[in-house]
C-alpha cells in the first residue's frame, strides 16, 4: 500500500520534513501518508484564522504594527503542527485498534488449528483494508515463498512487531512460535495472554482519555492567564498618558514574547497527545543501569567521609565568611554544608526509589514471560531465556540467579536473593511460587502456574498505571507554564511602570 510506504518514508526523513511542513503541498503529503485527505482551500481557511486570530490580539494588546506581523507569522508557523498533530492522533488511534483486534483474533484463531500461517490467514479476513491488512499479506507471502535466515515464523512475524511496536506483540508472537514448533496444549497459555492484553488495552485507552482531560486542562489555563493578562492590560490603558505603559518599548516585546511562548505551550500539549498510543516508553535503560550500579555498589563509609570533607569545606566558608560580617550569606553555606554532608544519603535515596518503582513496573512483565515459558520448559530454563532481553534493573540478578541455580538447582536461597536488597514483598512470594513450581511434579506445577498468574494480574494493572504516570508526568507538567508565563509578564510591567512612575515623580 501507497499510504504505508510513504509512512516510512517519511518516519525516516526525521527532523527534515519538520521544516519542510512550512509548504503546503509537503503538509498535505505528509497527511495523506496517515491515510487522511486534506483540501488546500481548508488549509487556506485555517491560514486566514491564525492571521486573523493573531490580529486580534495584537491590536487587543495595542502592539505595533510590526510586532502584530511577528505574532501572526508565529501563529501562521505553529499552524501546520497542530494540524498535523490532530491528525496523527486519528492516525495512532486506529493503529492501536488495528493491532488490539489483531492480538484478539490471532489468539482465537491459533487456539483452533494451532498453526501460524492459518491463523494469519484468518486473521486477515477481519481488516478489509488499511495497513494491517497489507502487512499481514506480507508476513503471509514470506511463509509461502518459504525462504528465511534463521527461522521462518518469527521473521514473518516480524514485518507485524516493525509496524505495530506494541509492547505485548513480541511475547504472543514467541508464545505462538514456541507452541509452534514444540506442539503441547497452549489453552492456558492463550488465556493468560488474553487477559493481559485487555489490561494494556484498557489502560491505554485510560491514559489517552487522561491526556485529553490535560490538555483541556492546558487550554483552559492558557485562557485564564490570557484574559488576566488583558485585565491588567486595560488597567495600563485606563491610566493618564504619561503614566501608561502601553507602548513602552519593552512592555512591547514582553507582550510580543508572552503571546508566541503561549503558542509553544499550545504546540507542546498538541505533540503530547499526538505521541504513539502502542509503542512503549522509553525506559532510559542505561539510566537505570547506572541507578541499579549506585544502589548495588553503594559503599556507605566512603560516600560518608567524601561528603564530610565536603560539607566541612563548606562550613569552614561560611565562619570565614560570618567573621566578615556578613551574617546572611554565612547562614546560606551552613545550610549548603548541610546539604554536602547528607547528600550521599539524597543521592542514594533518590537512586533506591527509582530503581523500586522501575523494578514495580517491569517486574510483572517478566514474571508473565516466565509462565508462558513455563508451558514447555523448567524453572531454571526459563529463567535462561529471560536474561538476554530482560530490563536493567532485573537483568545482573537474573544472571547471578541462573548462575546459583546451576551450582545449587535445588536451594531455596537463591530465589530468596533475587532482589533481596531492596525487600520488595510482591518480588519475595513470587520467587517462592517459582521455587515452588521447580520442585514439584507436572501437574501439581500447573497448579501453581495458575496461582502465579492470579497474583500476577494485580500487578500487571498497577504495573500498567505506573507506566501511564510516567507518560502522562510531562503532560501535567505543561498545565503550569501559562501560569509562569503570565506571571513572566505581569512582573515585567509592573518594574517598567515602577520606573515610569518614578521617573515622573522627578518631574
Amino acid at each position: 500500500m501507497k499510504n504505508a510506504k510513504d509512512r516510512k518514508n517519511i518516519e525516516k526523513s526525521g527532523k527534515k520534513s519538520r521544516f519542510e511542513l512550512f509548504y503546503p503541498g509537503n503538509l498535505q503529503k505528509e497527511i495523506d501518508s496517515y491515510g487522511y485527505s486534506f483540501s488546500m482551500g481548508k488549509y487556506s481557511l485555517f491560514l486566514a484564522m491564525a492571521a486573523g486570530t493573531a490580529i486580534g490580539c495584537g491590536l487587543l494588546f495595542c502592539l505595533h504594527w510590526y510586532l502584530i506581523v511577528l505574532v501572526a507569522l508565529a501563529c501562521m508557523a505553529v499552524l501546520p503542527f497542530l494540524i498535523l498533530d490532530g491528525y496523527k492522533q486519528m492516525y495512532e488511534h486506529k493503529q492501536f485498534l488495528d493491532v488490539s483486534d489483531y492480538m484478539d483474533q490471532i489468539l482465537y484463531s491459533f487456539r483452533l488449528n494451532q498453526k501460524i500461517f492459518l491463523s494469519l490467514k484468518d486473521t486477515r479476513t477481519l481488516f478489509a483494508e488499511g495497513r494491517m491488512r497489507q502487512v499481514l499479506g506480507e508476513a503471509i507471502a514470506y511463509i509461502e515463498q518459504g525462504s528465511y535466515e534463521k527461522d521462518l515464523y518469527r521473521e514473518a512475524l516480524g514485518f507485524v512487531e516493525e509496524a505495530y511496536p506494541a509492547s505485548r506483540l513480541p511475547a504472543i508472537h514467541e508464545y505462538l512460535c514456541t507452541v509452534e514448533s514444540n506442539g503441547g496444549s497452549c489453552g492456558e497459555g492463550i488465556d493468560l495472554l488474553l487477559r493481559d492484553k485487555a489490561v494494556w488495552a484498557d489502560n491505554v485507552m485510560l491514559l489517552q482519555e487522561d491526556k485529553k482531560a490535560a490538555r483541556m486542562k492546558v487550554i483552559f489555563s492558557l485562557i485564564v492567564t490570557i484574559l488576566l493578562a488583558v485585565i491588567f492590560h486595560c488597567v495600563y490603558r485606563s491610566m493618564p498618558s504619561r503614566y501608561t505603559i502601553v507602548y513602552h518599548p519593552v512592555t512591547q516585546i514582553t507582550t510580543t514574547l508572552y503571546l508566541i511562548l503561549n503558542l509553544v505551550i499550545l504546540r507542546k500539549a498538541n505533540r503530547q497527545i499526538s505521541q504513539s498510543w502502542i509503542k512503549p516508553v522509553d525506559a532510559q535503560e542505561d539510566k537505570m543501569s547506572e541507578y541499579f550500579q549506585m544502589v548495588s555498589e553503594f559503599d556507605k563509609k566512603k560516600e560518608a567521609k567524601t561528603s564530610l570533607v565536603l560539607g566541612a569545606i563548606v562550613l569552614f566558608t561560611a565562619v570565614f565568611v560570618g567573621m566578615l560580617g556578613h551574617l546572611f550569606g554565612a547562614l546560606l553555606l551552613a545550610a549548603l554544608a548541610i546539604f554536602f554532608i547528607n547528600q550521599h544519603k539524597i543521592g542514594y535515596r533518590l537512586a533506591y526509589d527509582r530503581v523500586v518503582r522501575e523494578i514495580n513496573r517491569v517486574f510483572p512483565a517478566w514474571l508473565m514471560e516466565m509462565a508462558l515459558l513455563l508451558q514447555g520448559n523448567n524453572v531454571q530454563v526459563s529463567i535462561e531465556k529471560t536474561i538476554e532481553t530482560a530490563p536493567a534493573v532485573l537483568k545482573t540478578d537474573l544472571q547471578r540467579l541462573s548462575d546459583s541455580l546451576k551450582r545449587t538447582p535445588d536451594a531455596l536461597e537463591p530465589y530468596l536473593e533475587f532482589l533481596g536488597m531492596f525487600r520488595l514483598s510482591s518480588v519475595l512470594s513470587s520467587m517462592k511460587m517459582l521455587y515452588a513450581i521447580s520442585e514439584s511434579g507436572s501437574g501439581d506445577a500447573q497448579s501453581q502456574i495458575r496461582i502465579l498468574l492470579q497474583r500476577n494480574s494485580k500487578m500487571m494493572d498497577k504495573s500498567e498505571k505506573l507506566t501511564n504516570e510516567k507518560s502522562l508526568a510531562g503532560m501535567n507538567g505543561i498545565f503550569y507554564l501559562p501560569q509562569v508565563t503570565v506571571s513572566f509578564q505581569t512582573m515585567v510591567n509592573m518594574v517598567v511602570f515602577m520606573l515610569v512612575f518614578l521617573g515622573q515623580m522627578k518631574l
